[in-house]
C-alpha cells in the first residue's frame, strides 16, 4: 500500500464533555512533511498464519492456493496475515469443510500459540462440492474475500476478549459499538474509513457490533470538504459518540488543509491513520462517560 506522507498530518481536537484531550499526532502541527512512519512503509509483522487446509476437501496445491488467498483477504482488510511458515505468530486460521447434500460448507476457526481453537465463523455461502475438490484460482479468491470480514470480526472481538481478561482491574465489560454509514467522504473514502474505524476500536478495546445488532454506543463519521485559497481545501472529520438512546457524549474533529482533489481516489494509508487516532479519542470519550465524567 502506498503512503502519501503530505496528506498525512491530521491535526486532532478532542471535544468530550466541555473538555479538551490532546491526542497524539504523526507530525506536529506547523512542521514540514517528514518521512513516513516505517510502519505505513513496511507491512506490520504477520498476527495471523493461515496453514494449507488439510481438512477443507482441496488438494493440497489447492489447499496452499486457498491459504494464499485469504492472507491476501485479510490484508486487503488491513489485519497483518500471511500463509508463510512464521515462528510463533499470535493466532493460526485454520480452515475446515463438511460436505452436505452435494455442498461443502467451511468453517474458519482461530487457534492461539497452543493450538487450540478460540474462536469460529462459519463462511458466507456453501460451495457445491463438484466445483470445489478442482476450484480455479478465481473460485479460491472469491471464496476467500467472501470469508474474510466475518473472520475480521472474529479477531477484533477475541482482541477485544482477551483485553478484557488481561486486566484484572477491569470490573465492566467491555463497551459496545455500533458504527453509522459514514458520510460526506470524497472518493472511497466511506468504505475505507468504515473498515478502518472498526478495525482501530478493536484494537482500543471496543467491541464492534455487527449492522442492526445492539450496542452500548454508536460512533457516526461525517466528512466535510470545503475550498480554500491556493487549490487546497479543507477537509474536516467528526466522530460524534452518543449512547444507544440517542444522547450525544462527545465529539472527535480531525482537520486538515491538503491539496485540492487528493482524497477523491483511494483513501489508502490516509484511512488507517484517521482511524487510528479517531479511535483513541471515540475510546477516550467512552471511558469519561463510563467513569462518570
Amino acid at each position: 500500500m502506498r503512503s502519501r506522507p503530505g496528506l498525512l498530518s491530521i491535526l486532532l481536537a478532542l471535544l468530550l464533555l466541555g473538555g479538551c484531550v490532546q491526542l497524539p499526532m504523526p507530525f506536529e502541527p506547523g512542521s514540514s512533511p517528514s518521512p513516513s512512519p516505517p510502519s505505513l512503509v513496511r507491512p506490520p509483522p504477520a498476527r495471523i498464519v493461515v496453514p494449507p487446509p488439510s481438512s477443507a476437501g482441496l488438494t493440497e496445491d489447492r489447499a496452499k492456493q486457498f491459504a494464499e488467498a485469504l492472507a491476501a483477504a485479510l490484508q486487503e482488510l488491513e489485519i497483518p496475515a500471511t500463509a508463510a511458515g512464521i515462528q510463533n505468530p499470535r493466532y493460526s486460521l485454520l480452515v475446515n469443510g463438511a460436505a452436505e447434500a452435494g455442498q461443502v460448507r467451511l468453517t474458519y476457526s482461530l487457534a492461539g500459540p497452543d493450538g487450540k481453537p478460540i474462536a469460529q465463523a462459519g463462511g458466507p455461502r456453501a460451495v457445491p462440492a463438484g466445483a470445489w475438490a478442482g476450484a480455479s484460482r478465481d473460485t479460491l479468491k472469491t471464496t476467500a474475500t467472501e470469508a474474510a470480514p466475518a473472520i475480521a470480526r472474529m479477531l477484533a472481538t477475541v482482541d477485544a476478549r482477551q483485553r478484557e481478561a488481561t486486566t484484572e482491574q477491569l470490573a465492566e465489560r467491555l463497551p459496545s459499538a455500533g458504527v453509522v454509514p459514514i458520510t460526506g467522504a470524497p472518493g472511497d473514502g466511506a468504505r475505507s474509513l468504515d473498515r478502518a474505524i472498526r478495525n482501530a476500536l478493536g484494537r482500543e478495546g471496543v467491541v464492534v457490533a455487527d449492522p442492526g445488532a445492539p450496542a452500548e454506543f454508536s460512533v457516526a463519521g461525517q466528512v466535510v470538504v470545503a475550498p480554500v485559497a491556493r487549490g487546497q481545501e479543507r477537509v474536516e472529520i467528526t466522530w460524534v459518540v452518543s449512547r444507544a438512546d440517542g444522547l450525544e457524549l462527545g465529539r472527535v474533529a480531525q482537520l486538515n488543509e491538503i491539496p485540492r482533489g487528493s482524497l477523491n481516489g483511494f483513501w489508502g494509508d490516509v484511512a488507517v491513520i484517521v482511524a487510528d487516532q479517531a479511535a483513541q479519542g471515540v475510546a477516550e470519550v467512552i471511558a469519561r462517560y463510563r467513569n462518570g465524567e
